[in-house]
């Protein structure tokens, strides 16, 4: 009987700090957040247009080695292997041209996607900043301990949802 006291108190104790904790907790759907404020979509049309500018770029260069590839191809065709001999010098340019041509696109790309990068982290700190200070206010005016996101969540029973009120602090629909 007295160990039936003791579990009794001790589930009882469990139970109660369990509950205590569920009204401590609080999770946002941070992605939702973040994509609905208007700051975030001013940084993917600004992300967006440099992409733009950079693939229309990279296109340019590749018809820049189509043309190439097509001018050769169009010399030689029809065209016997002492003819092509004969064009060894003209046909040797080309295709350093083409090498050359080719070694700046392979640089081109890995610098236009390092700018991207950089210049998506330099737009979204300060989105990310804003998000976190918004949910930092929220959940401790609502005397929140705990905040998790709501990706990482299976399931919720008395956890408080943030996201709208998040939004609301942001302006954000």
């Amino acid at each position: 009987m007295k160990n039936f006291k003791l579990f009794t108190v001790i589930t009882m104790l469990l139970v109660g700090s369990m509950m205590v904790m569920a009204q401590e907790l609080g999770y946002v759907d941070a992605y939702d957040v973040i994509n609905s404020m208007p700051e975030k979509k001013a940084a993917d049309t600004e992300l967006d247009a440099l992409y733009k500018r950079h693939q229309d770029e990279i296109k340019r260069q590749q018809d820049a080695l189509a043309a190439i590839e097509t001018e050769v191809e169009a010399k030689v065709k029809g065209k016997s292997q002492a003819e092509i001999q004969a064009m060894s010098t003209e046909l040797q340019a080309k295709q350093q041209d083409y090498m050359a041509k080719q070694q700046a696109l392979v640089t081109y790309q890995q610098a236009a996607s390092k700018e991207v990068s950089e210049k998506e982290a330099a737009l979204m700190k300060p989105v990310n900043e804003k998000a976190k200070k918004a949910i930092d206010e929220v959940a401790a005016a609502k005397g929140l301990k705990y905040v998790i996101d709501a990706s990482v969540l299976l399931y919720v029973n008395n956890g408080i949802d943030l996201t709208a009120d998040v939004k609301k602090k942001l302006g954000a629909q």
